[in-house]
């Protein structure tokens, strides 16, 4: 994965300045909405590498809901693309200079999200992980960090390679050759995208893929967990209830990259 996708972000961003998000400063040269997703884009999206990416942006809403089986609240998710990365940091200078070093980013709001993203080699995968950061957050009032992040993970690459497909899958497969086993309380510890460097997104993405595609007694933590989050009860660490549910739960988790095809 390049590094800097380590550095895309949430941002929980105050109430007030977020009106004024949708007063563009820049020339958009296309304004579509395709579901929940307004897009915004400095360049044309005619080509069929735009068409496909606006298709799968399209699609991301349901197949996040379906797959974790949550209901959204249908606030609208404003996405704007960018042609290079001196107008994206020209815009965001204004409106969020927490994220000028940042090549995506997500802003949660209480009218609803904002994505942005500036165009370079494979900036179609930080649109589908900053996307899925808005469905969730569309869906539910919160999600832990490591949670949201390797959600976002899973879902950031094209839907034929979620299952099988992912470089972390490899990735992992050669570090357990060297001895890695994970760590969840570590992840659970992370206050802040800081404490997230590159082997944490991995680990994270590593236990949404094994509570995504694992034993059934792990997918029923995760959905147990994302109802009661979305019910606004107490939902507590998910590292408690996953291994209530499954002593050795780090162990299989290893077991389950192994042998995943």
């Amino acid at each position: 994965m390049r590094s800097a996708k380590w550095i895309s972000v949430c941002v929980m961003a105050s109430v007030v300045w977020l009106g004024a998000l949708s007063c563009a400063s820049a020339q958009w040269a296309v304004n579509q909405t395709t579901g929940i997703f307004q897009i915004r884009s400095e360049y044309s999206l005619d080509d069929q590498d735009s068409q496909t990416l606006v298709s799968q942006i399209t699609s991301l809403q349901g197949e996040v809901l379906k797959l974790l089986n949550l209901k959204s609240q249908e606030q609208p998710v404003e996405i704007s693309l960018f042609k290079s990365k001196a107008t994206y940091r020209a815009y965001l200078a204004q409106r969020v200079p927490e994220g000028l070093n940042r090549p995506a980013l997500f802003v949660q709001g209480s009218d609803g999200g904002r994505v942005y993203v500036y165009q370079r080699w494979g900036f179609e995968t930080d649109v589908r992980h900053e996307c899925t950061h808005a469905v969730l957050h569309n869906a539910l009032p919160y999600v832990p960090m490591w949670l949201d992040e390797g959600l976002a993970e899973y879902f950031e690459v094209e839907a034929a390679k979620r299952s099988a497909g992912h470089p972390h899958l490899s990735s992992l497969r050669r570090s357990i050759r060297f001895g890695w086993r994970p760590e969840i309380a570590q992840l659970e510890a992370a206050e802040d995208l800081a404490d997230m460097g590159a082997d944490e997104y991995r680990e994270a993405w590593a236990w949404a893929h094994f509570m995504l595609h694992g034993p059934p007694e792990v997918r029923q933590v995760l959905s147990d967990y994302l109802v009661d989050i979305q019910s606004g009860e107490e939902a507590g660490l998910l590292s408690e209830r996953l291994v209530e549910a499954m002593p050795q739960a780090e162990i299989r988790l290893v077991e389950h990259i192994r042998n995943w095809r």
